[in-house]
């Protein structure tokens, strides 16, 4: 496109003279070329320099003889700048046809040469006649097409040092796959501008493949998540198919979920509570702000709420039975872990090595003051110590008094009756829910570990799949212990069927924790919702997460995120029903109404 160019001349007599050029002069896509083109090219030998970028060629020549599918996404995934490109020339199928045949004869008289010779038979020679007769039955049959294969890869760094190593990382790479890579050499031009965005093929390097081995260039691995058996828990943005996924298919059913406040992480952790009891999975929630109740009551569940004033009460030196393939002693000893960790807890602070030896001396002291000890068998006990037992016998011990006024307000004082009672709870519903609403803030991670150290020792009574749903894990990882017994109860919990869901919306102390990672790398899905733009740089680094997807978490609407199940990662909007959102945001006072309602009609004779 030309314009016309105006000179503005100086004012004179007669006003403002406008010179109008005779000649036109080039502007449009030739000075827009000018403008964002590199000062110059220099391309030597072994590498090139555009403007301030150095450059370096990587040629594929060979490949083995089997390729798995995706090979070339580890490829893609890689975090430095490069550019690649692909070229398929599909050839004549009658041309190779006659090549195969020449090759072919060439084969048969190797082996006969070697039959006559009386040598033993060569198993390379065989596999090629096999290979080159399949090949040719496939060509002839339309099964498979022949193909000129090129693969030409440029990296880019703007230090000369790193380029080269960069360029060695990835030939290692490729060579790990047993793919014969090779810088280019003398012919740096022609490979850059294969591989710019123009559809060159400047090299002319190509390997000869057919089709089947050739779909394993295809660069995009299929992100849909959707299995035969499991649940739905929405849809697939991506395609819009159905996500749908059976959590105890995976090496784990554990999961996290991430996401700031707002972002619908309890509102999808109810639509997969409710979906997983249809698919008789059982579920325990543990709930701080008493949100699932609704769900527990409408589907004939139990609410226990755990307060200082409940009538429920958990016992943490209650004992669980041994499986057949489990020694009572490395269960005792388990136990005795756990009770340390919930000390800690009760007296706020690690304990040193001497009040250590103390309290473990006290603990089992205690449980054998009951009969009970490390041989016994505790599927035949009925009674178990409790904490006020504990407190008398560590008075008793050495260097006990000033320890045991430690644990006073749980034994005696203000907080008396919240864990020193004997357990009265069990765990007959399809769905328990443990709310923590009416609980004081400083002792929610008490009674959260309290809670799951009881859920871990009920369930193995009966070992089946079950979900723990475990909202707002943050308050646990703010304690070490009670971090630490989260962790191992998800490392236990594969054992007994059990998947974990810890969600939370304080994703940086989760991360930051010595436990948040191993967590994550425990759980076989992770389910990323909305982030807040100072926490999306330690999550996308914890997640390896791409420019885009972390722009998408930022921006995310309310119900969508990235679900990650092993190597996929599928951009997911959680869906719900119309009776399922009804359900979830009902209050339990209008779940009663609307049962009293439903009872009247029942009553009320119809009219004939």
């Amino acid at each position: 496109m030309k314009l016309p160019h105006f000179s503005f001349g100086k004012k004179s007599s007669g006003g403002q003279k406008i010179n109008i050029p005779t000649e036109e002069t080039d502007y449009g896509f030739s000075k827009i070329k000018e403008i964002i083109a590199p000062p110059g090219a220099l391309f030597n030998s072994q590498d090139f320099q555009v403007g301030e970028v150095y450059g370096k060629n990587i040629l594929i020549l060979a490949y083995p003889k089997f390729l798995f599918a995706g090979w070339l996404e580890k490829i893609l995934e890689i975090q430095e700048a490069f550019n690649l490109s692909l070229f398929a020339i599909p050839m004549d199928v009658p041309t190779v046809l006659k090549t195969l045949e020449k090759q072919l004869a060439r084969v048969e008289a190797q082996i006969e040469e070697r039959e006559e010779r009386g040598l033993v038979r060569s198993p390379e020679l065989g596999t090629a006649y096999e290979d080159i007769e399949t090949l040719r039955d496939s060509l002839v049959q339309a099964r498979e097409k022949m193909m000129q294969v090129g693969l030409y890869m440029t990296v880019y760094n703007e230090s000369k040092e790193e380029i080269s190593i960069q360029e060695k990382e990835m030939v290692k790479m490729l060579e790990s796959s047993l793919i014969l890579a090779k810088p280019v050499i003398f012919q740096q031009e022609d490979a850059f501008i294969s591989t710019l965005p123009l559809g060159l093929d400047k090299m002319e390097s190509h390997y000869q493949m057919n089709s089947s081995p050739a779909s394993s260039f295809f660069p995009f691995i299929s992100s849909e998540l959707s299995t035969d058996n499991g649940t739905l828990l929405g849809i697939n943005l991506q395609d819009n198919s159905l996500v749908i996924f059976d959590r105890f298919a995976f090496e784990n059913a554990h999961m996290v979920t991430f996401a700031r406040s707002g972002a619908g992480k309890s509102y999808t952790s109810k639509i997969e509570m409710m979906r997983n009891l249809m698919m008789g999975i059982d579920v325990i929630a543990l709930d701080p702000e008493n949100e699932y109740r609704s769900i527990a009551e409408i589907y004939g569940g139990s609410f226990i709420p755990v307060s200082l004033k409940s009538e429920f009460h958990l016992n943490p030196f209650d004992l669980p039975p041994p499986l057949k393939d489990e020694e009572p002693i490395e269960l005792f000893k388990e136990k005795v872990a756990d009770v340390l960790g919930l000390i800690e807890l009760l007296i706020g602070e690690k304990l040193p090595s001497d009040q250590l030896v103390i309290f473990d001396r006290a603990i089992n002291q205690t449980y054998a003051s009951f009969n009970i000890l490390p041989e016994s068998d505790f599927s035949k006990v009925e009674l178990f110590p409790t904490l006020n037992d504990f407190a008398k016998v560590l008075r008793g011990v050495e260097g006990g008094d000033a320890l045991a006024e430690k644990l006073y307000p749980f034994t005696e004082g203000s907080f008396n009756g919240f864990i020193n009672q004997q357990s009265n709870v069990e765990l007959n519903k399809r769905i328990v829910v443990f709310g923590f609403r009416d609980l004081v803030e400083e002792l929610r991670p008490i009674g959260m570990y309290i809670v799951l150290n009881y859920v871990m020792n009920r369930i193995r009574k009966e070992v089946k799949r079950r979900i723990v749903v475990l909202d707002e894990a943050w308050w646990l990882m703010k304690q070490e212990a009670a971090a630490m017994f989260l962790l191992n109860s998800i490392k236990r919990g594969r054992k007994y069927m059990l998947g974990i869901s810890s969600i939370t919306q304080d994703v940086e102390d989760f991360l930051n924790s010595p436990y948040g990672k191993p967590i994550i790398t425990n759980s076989g899905l992770v389910f990323l919702m909305k982030q807040s733009p100072a926490t999306i740089d330690l999550v996308g680094q914890v997640f390896a997460l791409s420019d885009g997807e972390k722009k998408f978490l930022l921006q995310a609407e309310r119900g969508r995120g990235i679900l990650i199940a092993g190597l996929k990662r599928v951009p997911l909007f959680v869906l719900a029903s119309y009776a399922e959102d009804q359900i979830i945001r009902s209050t339990p006072e209008q779940l009663l109404l609307l049962q009293q309602s439903e009872k009247n009609a029942e009553n009320t004779p119809s009219s004939s």
